[in-house]
């Protein structure tokens, strides 16, 4: 599918608020914001150093959130910025360019949105980069590449250049990341457990080599247009929308993780969202004593992952899945998500190696990799703490890999 006939099929109405202006820009940074009154004035003040650089913001509440202290605070923020930033052009009662500095970067004010619960910050993300893709389509911006951000990370002052670091086949980049230091103790720890699971998973995916092997942290994302469009944008939900955006992306192009600037995110608890850094915290902190109760998955999930991925080469050659493993359980896994359709599907449309497993790690992609590694462990495996996991660090290096992109996250943090 090309840009043209994305923006013109699947973009939001939006797209079509930027078509007279006669600006143009070299980078875009996009930010979905709510009740981020401490925060996002001093991501702007920080996004205005920069020069030639558009940043599209959506200031939104969800439905539910109609006249709570939250709402308020969000359209007190409003009056905020549009007395911090000078008028360039009223484009409608929702949308305003202002003048971010006078070395050509400009503010695009998205205002007084209510989105459906359920849509949530899919939806304000997907606003914010579909008029992005529309300005690159346009050449009002000369980078093909979207920025995607949250009003409460703090950017490297070299955050604009990561995109010199870029492959030609890159579909989207992930910044690396570190959690700000949250002031309570518990808080802290908690935040330490939970990012330690982040890293615990990918590392475990990169050992089972999974191509799906990326963080999904949406405050850290960059974006090619083009591969943009055709996944056709973001989709519209109140949470997961990076994991899912990713999911595609890599079906049709590269995941890469960049090695630098740090981005730093916050450490604090919220409950703005259904899941994700703050609703973590929130429960690791309720737990009675989150050292015994806050729990991992087996690392005895992963190699069965590992096992499963090593077959694709003799399933090709005509093997049955049946006939190469013995293993009920990896078995009884496989088959509840549907692995033996695939397998049928993936023969009748591939030609040779490649094009099979191409056709399988389609199939079996982020989603179905979650699904195998549930079922493995509610069938069998279960769950295990942080000490019981030590148990395992010599059968299984990922343990001690994930501990130590941990303590160069504590060190970015200090």
């Amino acid at each position: 599918m090309s840009i043209g006939k994305y923006l013109q099929r699947y973009a939001e109405s939006e797209i079509h608020f930027v078509h007279n202006l006669t600006h143009q820009w070299q980078h875009v940074v996009c930010i979905p914001a709510f009740d981020e009154a401490e925060t996002l004035p001093l991501l702007l003040e920080s996004l205005s150093k920069n020069k030639n650089l558009l940043v599209i913001l959506v200031l939104n509440s969800p439905v539910s959130a109609t006249n709570t202290d939250a709402s308020l605070r969000t359209q007190k923020l409003v009056e905020l910025i549009k007395q911090q930033f000078s008028l360039q052009k009223i484009i409608n009662e929702q949308c305003e360019l202002r003048q971010l500095n006078n070395n050509g970067s400009d503010l695009l004010l998205l205002q007084n949105y209510s989105i459906p619960d359920k849509q949530g910050v899919g939806l304000a993300r997907k606003i914010a980069c579909d008029i992005a893709c529309q300005l690159i389509y346009d050449n009002k911006i000369l980078s093909p590449w979207i920025h995607n951000t949250d009003a409460d990370v703090d950017l490297p002052a070299d955050y604009l250049g990561a995109t010199l670091q870029l492959h030609d086949d890159t579909a989207a980049a992930l910044y690396p990341f570190s959690h700000k230091i949250n002031p309570q103790n518990k808080s802290q720890r908690s935040l330490q457990l939970y990012e330690y699971s982040l890293h615990y998973y990918v590392e475990a995916l990169s050992w089972a080599t999974s191509p799906y092997t990326f963080h999904s942290i949406g405050s850290t994302l960059l974006l090619h247009h083009k591969y943009y469009a055709l996944a056709r944008g973001f989709p519209r939900r109140a949470a997961g929308e990076d994991f899912y955006l990713l999911n595609k992306l890599k079906k049709i192009g590269e995941i890469q993780s960049l090695s630098k600037p740090v981005i730093s995110l916050s450490g604090r608890s919220s409950s703005r969202v259904p899941f994700g850094t703050g609703p973590a915290i929130n429960k690791i902190n309720e737990l009675k004593n989150s050292e015994t109760d806050y729990l991992f998955y087996h690392p005895q999930c992963f190699f069965y992952l590992k096992r499963w991925l090593s077959l694709l080469p003799a399933l090709w050659q005509g093997n049955e899945l049946d006939e190469l493993l013995k293993d009920k359980l990896l078995f009884n896994s496989l088959v509840d998500i549907g692995v033996n359709k695939s397998i049928s599907h993936a023969r009748e449309n591939s030609k040779d190696q490649a094009g099979f497993n191409k056709h399988m790690h389609n199939w079996f992609d982020s989603f179905k990799t979650l699904k195998l590694i549930h079922n493995l462990r509610n069938r069998e495996l279960g769950s295990i703490n942080l000490k019981q996991l030590q148990n395992y660090k010599n059968e299984f290096p990922f343990i001690a890999k994930a501990e130590n992109a941990q303590k160069m996250n504590e060190r970015n943090a200090h």
